[in-house]
């Protein structure tokens, strides 16, 4: 039986529903697989929690600090009994990794766990993210060059749940790269964000109360600035370009942000309050889209000769991208073999349990290719 021990950092939402996915699972895996996953650390803002020996962090515990983090209280998983709590997350990663295999989980927002992430991988662990930003670093910086340098079919980095949370985008473009297809361009609607807003225009809905709707059902951050910015989708299309190989930087995306300059700081409330001075714009340019028989979407696209752009697009309603409804995800793929009729995935692209799914689906990839 080959014991993987696992550090997680990111005890949010999404790192909560990971880690009982995998106390779920981790029978099925050891009957099936002959593999043993054990958590051995978990970190959030607070500070990390740490097993006390060899023998991990135990399953009641952990759904108990999972259950506790949800209620806002990670002081009472740091306070559980036989748990240590360290200081520094990079010291943790080197001990574990001196001593037995390793997967590294960021389920983290930021660049900061940057850092940690490229330390696990020089220290033969393997990574698994659903943080976008460290893949999104500048070429320059080290940290991602480190990472994207295990990034293909042969390396321990795993990223399936940046790009489409649970969705197969990431093996669907890593399957036509390693099968010898020449990838020609790749659109998608990966904002779930975007989805629900636009969808609520079409059918009427000022720009601005589509918003506020969007943020009372979830389906943007606390401060939807983060989300109008359109940052989020070109760190995705990023990655989607960067996979077969191209070198682009954020720097070189064209954005096309839904955040006016005059509403860029203050407060959300001030920002919601004044949301409505683009009413008129967004109700003018979804109108000039019906009248062309298409429909207002905010797209992330690429290829070879332009280079990446994330922004609003007017696209055939025919088309898979343009019959899109609500918070979806899409993406399309077209190849040399799939130039006429594009390869195409879609289905849920947010939520705790999908993002989850694909950590999950990644961690056990990657833990049988340590155990080999």
């Amino acid at each position: 039986m080959k014991r993987i021990s696992l550090v997680q950092i990111g005890f949010g939402t999404v790192g909560g529903a990971l880690i009982e996915q995998v106390l779920d699972n981790t029978q099925r895996w050891r009957d099936q697989f002959g593999i043993d996953v054990t958590y051995s650390a978990i970190a959030g803002r607070d500070g990390a929690v740490v097993e006390p020996n060899r023998d991990g962090l135990q399953e009641p515990g952990l759904r108990g600090a999972v259950a506790r983090r949800r209620a806002r209280m990670l002081e009472g998983a740091a306070a559980t009994p036989n748990v240590h709590a360290f200081d520094s997350l990079e010291d943790v990663v080197t001990r574990m990794c001196d001593s037995r295999p390793v997967i590294l989980i960021d389920a983290a927002a930021g660049e900061e766990t940057a850092t940690v992430d490229a330390l696990a991988l020089a220290k033969g662990a393997g990574v698994v993210l659903s943080n976008k930003a460290p893949l999104a670093l500048p070429l320059e910086d080290h940290r991602g060059s480190t990472l994207w340098e295990q990034a293909g079919p042969h390396g321990r980095l795993r990223y399936e749940a940046t790009c489409g949370a649970g969705l197969p985008v990431i093996s669907t473009l890593r399957s036509l790269i390693d099968t010898g297809d020449e990838t020609l361009e790749i659109s998608g609607a990966l904002s779930g964000t975007f989805g629900a807003i636009f969808s609520s225009v079409a059918s009427g809905e000022p720009f601005s109360r589509a918003v506020r709707t969007a943020r009372d059902g979830g389906y943007t951050e606390p401060d939807p600035r983060d989300d109008l910015s359109g940052l989020d989708v070109a760190r995705k299309g990023l990655i989607l370009a960067r996979t077969p190989g191209q070198r682009v930087n954020l720097a070189d995306i064209s954005i096309h942000s839904l955040v006016p300059d005059h509403l860029a700081h203050g407060s959300v409330d001030e920002f919601l309050d004044r949301l409505d001075t683009m009413d008129s714009d967004i109700r003018h340019r979804a109108d000039e889209a019906s009248a062309m028989g298409t429909s207002l979407k905010y797209i992330v696209r690429w290829t070879t000769a332009g280079g990446v752009s994330a922004g609003l697009r007017q696209v055939p309603r025919e088309t898979v991208l343009g019959a899109l409804q609500g918070p979806e995800n899409v993406v399309s793929f077209r190849s040399v073999r799939y130039d006429r009729y594009p390869c195409v995935v879609s289905g849920p692209g947010a939520g705790a349990a999908v993002t989850a799914a694909g950590m999950a689906s990644d961690l056990l990839a990657l833990a049988r290719h340590l155990a080999d």
